[in-house]
């Protein structure tokens, strides 16, 4: 029988660890001990991945704000659709629709489409017939929230959005489209036009030179007092001097750029009057030879300066008066006006004439086309949209036949110059309500507004017009007196009706103070005639949203 283990021996055995740790004991540690590592390195290896995680995350997002600020700045129309539901949409379609982003978002796109677009919306819900029913759309319909329809082209992607499959709709706006058709139909042709120009110019200088030395040798003759040949040599130097300032305008018309010694900062209010100086023989006369028929009429405001050639700039003005005069019928009013916004000035030549026919509207700045009888060249607004262009600006005409025509110069303002204080971003988002039938005074207040950012609905009619009042809210109503069956007394106490602290514009073609101080009495806030003076408008418009808050 062994004998015992005293406790001294027990003790002294643990702490040399003879019989403390068990075989058992040492694997379960080791074990564990393996364990803990693994679990701390997949730990760090976790805490690494969520950091990196983080860091993709707040990348993307930033990406994805980008990326909507993007895309709320794309001009055209946007929409993305998913299963028949309206996504996300941009701010253009926003606006002409009428709605704010939440009412839109999730919204059934169908409830969008006017009837007649109805096949549309059954191209998007059925893949089969997708390709082909859209490839054969050429327009669509929406409806807004007051019940109008715009019309649009729409260019339809189809996509993967999160995953699943979706159609981004890229929509232009008809007068959009048509707008950026003529300015490529009037680039192209003025591509080919000034090629040939040019061609012609150094054929044309080839022969003056030849005249010149010919013209040169028949000076000779006039000395010798023989008067046929006299007459014959005075008669080839007018045409040597005609020769050279026709090719002196074909070289202006092809010149691309301008030099910089040319250039100076120019105050456009001196422009436009050293214009009417240059002018004041032709319209003093008339078109027709009549003895003061023709009144100009200037209303020049502070401007921002402009950088340019001061004798090309002239000379588009020049122009564009002596096109006003020519198309009065020996007497009316030219009314030129200028103003400022959105980094250009703007100077509008107006006149009461006869207007341009639908037919030549899109020749009108074609080299050489001219409507006028006798010697005229048609160089005039060829030359002076060329210069414009070469400033880098552009030439807006609005008009109808018979309703006189609108020439709108715009030029960008110096670089480095700032803008006038005062600013309308407030008209931005406003909404305008036009009372008048097609005409050049509706067509200048709808896309003087539009340009602003204003959402802009035309009634053709009073009856219209307050029908539209009644549904829906509107900051500002333009009445136009010229149109039949809109009369004063009827229209301006119904609306204040509706609404009395409801701006209202008249615009009133008469001049007498009766009648100004009658529609004042009315309730009419604002009453305009010719010029359609736009900066009074827009600063009376912008003290009006002021007063009622809105700034």
């Amino acid at each position: 029988m062994r004998a015992p283990i005293s406790r001294a021996r027990i003790i002294a055995s643990k702490r040399k660890g003879s019989i403390a740790d068990s075989p058992m004991d040492t694997k379960q540690d080791r074990i564990l001990k393996d364990r803990v590592e693994r679990l701390t390195n997949e730990g760090r290896r976790l805490r690494e991945e969520l950091t990196a995680s983080r860091k993709e995350t707040r990348t993307l997002r930033k990406g994805f704000r980008e990326t909507k600020k993007l895309l709320e700045l794309v001009p055209g129309a946007i929409v993305l659709i998913q299963q028949g539901k309206v996504i996300l949409t941009n701010e253009a379609l926003r606006e002409k629709l009428g709605y704010t982003e939440e009412e839109l978002q999730g919204r059934d796109f169908s409830e969008l489409i006017h009837p007649d677009s109805a096949e549309f919306v059954k191209a998007l819900q059925w893949r089969r017939v997708l390709a082909k029913t859209l490839k054969e759309q050429n327009e669509i319909y929406l409806v807004t929230r007051e019940g109008e329809r715009l019309c649009y082209y729409p260019r339809v992607t189809k996509i993967r959005y999160r995953g699943r499959k979706a159609f981004l709709i890229n929509m232009l706006g008809v007068g959009q489209r048509k707008q950026e058709e003529v300015s490529l139909k009037r680039a192209q042709r003025m591509d080919s036009l000034v090629r040939m120009a040019s061609g012609v110019n150094r054929e044309l200088e080839s022969c003056l030179k030849a005249l010149g030395d010919h013209a040169k040798h028949l000076d000779d003759v006039r000395s010798i007092g023989n008067k046929k040949d006299a007459r014959s040599a005075k008669r080839l130097e007018a045409a040597w001097e005609m020769g050279s300032f026709i090719s002196r305008q074909l070289s202006c018309l092809t010149k691309t750029e301008n030099e910089p010694s040319d250039l100076f900062l120019l105050d456009m209010g001196k422009v436009v009057q050293e214009a009417v100086s240059v002018t004041r023989p032709k319209w003093k006369r008339g078109a027709e030879g009549d003895d003061g028929k023709i009144k100009i009429n200037t209303y020049l405001r502070s401007l921002s300066p402009v950088m340019g050639n001061p004798q090309e700039i002239r000379d588009v003005l020049v122009a564009l008066i002596l096109n006003a005069v020519d198309a009065l019928p020996g007497r009316g009013e030219i009314y030129l006006t200028t103003e400022e916004h959105s980094g250009f000035v703007h100077v509008y030549i107006q006149d009461n004439g006869v207007g341009i026919r639908d037919d030549i509207r899109d020749k009108l700045f074609d080299p050489f086309f001219t409507t006028k009888d006798g010697s005229a060249r048609g160089l005039g607004l060829s030359l002076a949209l060329a210069i414009v262009t070469r400033h880098s600006g552009d030439i807006e005409v609005i008009s109808q036949e018979g309703q006189g025509a609108t020439f709108i110069v715009k030029l960008p303002i110096a670089q480095g110059i700032p803008e006038p204080k005062g600013t309308r971003a407030g008209i931005k988002n406003s909404h305008v309500l036009i009372i008048s039938d097609e005409g050049i005074v509706q067509d200048l207040f709808f896309k003087s507004f539009l340009k602003k950012g204003a959402r802009v609905t035309v009634a053709s009619t009073a009856k219209e017009g307050l029908k539209l009042l009644r549904k829906k809210g509107f900051d500002l109503v333009i009445g136009d007196l010229n149109m039949r069956h809109l009369e004063p007394t009827k229209i301006i106490p119904k609306i204040k009706e509706l609404d009395r602290n409801l701006p209202i514009v008249m615009v009133n073609s008469e001049k007498e103070g009766k009648s100004l101080v009658a529609l004042k009495k009315l309730g009419a806030d604002l009453v305009v005639g010719r010029p359609l003076e736009m900066d009074r408008i827009f600063s009376f418009f912008t003290a009006a949203l002021k007063t009622k808050g809105r700034l």
